[in-house]
């Protein structure tokens, strides 16, 4: 039995079987059947979400089943966590992802050790690392940063956690985290993280390999120094996007309690209602976003290189 069998989404209103694909809200924790999610385009409960709601294994307006003892409250097996060595264990299927969060397959059920992983313990684990209302050293909580990521939380959560970490004596806090994505796709998924200055920052090191090219229709530089300019500016742009696979979430960490921050004092320090929403909507990536940015972008540079060509093209007919 996993820990959502027989519980009710709040979309359908039927109950989850064993074998169901499972999102769960990352406001409040409610599970969704996905296609239900994806149908309602959100949480089924959200008009709950200002009140603070936080799903404990029923819906808004239902009353908690009884407890009938801790294995069944735990909706783990019991049975299958004794003291047997070797004993592995499959437990792919007491899992939920978060909407664009865990990839829809099963995860390594052993810890460190080889030994078995307590699900219920896992999804705890997860639950602290997103629903966490503490404000920490930094001055957000987990649940801020969660709602304010919106898709891939189960990956910023992860990244965010260990950022916030204490760091061991003598040691600084951790600041890289590998993302292929952040230095990979530049600058698009800097405009799509609405990481605003790093994306202009990235187009501006990249026209920077143009510009040498530019500069010689005046005929300001030779072919050779062109050559040696154009060869500088890649060798940046390259660095910087390996920078960004490293160092990319911590900067985008760092964007983030800044933002929440800023949201927060205007909703009474986090107190008034519709703050949670506000911080999602704020907060959550847009595809559309990052279109109309590159093009707009881009088209800034086709206008710079046809104004240098009309340029180079006038001086030369001058010259003639």
């Amino acid at each position: 039995m996993t820990r959502f069998e027989n519980k009710l989404c709040p979309v359908c209103r039927r109950p989850f079987t064993e074998n169901d694909d499972i999102v769960v809200c990352p406001v409040c924790g409610t599970p969704h059947h996905r296609a239900c999610y994806n149908e309602k385009g959100g949480c089924g409960v959200e008009e709950w979400h200002a009140s603070g709601f936080v799903w404990e294994g029923h819906l808004p307006g239902e009353e908690p089943e009884p407890s009938n003892g801790q294995e069944e409250q735990s909706g783990v097996d019991l049975s299958k966590h004794d003291d047997t060595e070797g004993q592995s264990g499959d437990f792919s299927d007491h899992r939920a992802e978060y909407p664009g969060g865990v990839p829809n397959g099963s995860f390594n059920a052993c810890g460190p050790d080889g030994q078995p992983v307590d699900i219920q313990e896992f999804l705890d684990q997860i639950n602290r690392q997103t629903m966490d209302d503490t404000r920490g050293e930094d001055g957000v909580s987990a649940k801020e940063l969660s709602c304010y990521v919106g898709k891939s939380v189960m990956h910023y959560s992860q990244a965010f956690a260990a950022f916030r970490a204490p760091a061991a004596p003598g040691q600084k806090k951790r600041k890289v985290f590998f993302n292929l994505c952040a230095g990979l796709f530049t600058p698009v998924h800097q405009f799509y993280r609405k990481l605003d200055a790093a994306g202009v920052i990235l187009v501006l090191l990249e026209l920077a390999y143009y510009v040498p090219t530019l500069l010689s229709f005046a005929g300001s530089f030779s072919a050779s120094v062109v050559g040696a300019l154009q060869f500088a500016a890649s060798g940046l742009y390259f660095a910087a996007k390996i920078a960004l696979c490293m160092f990319g979430d911590y900067i985008y960490y760092r964007h983030c309690v800044k933002r929440i921050k800023q949201i927060r004092a205007n909703y009474d320090d986090g107190n008034a209602p519709g703050y949670y929403e506000a911080l999602n909507a704020k907060g959550s990536p847009s595809w559309l976003r990052a279109i109309i940015s590159i093009l707009a972008v881009y088209l800034l540079q086709a206008i710079l290189l046809l104004y240098f060509v009309r340029m180079n093209s006038g001086m030369t007919g001058t010259m003639i």
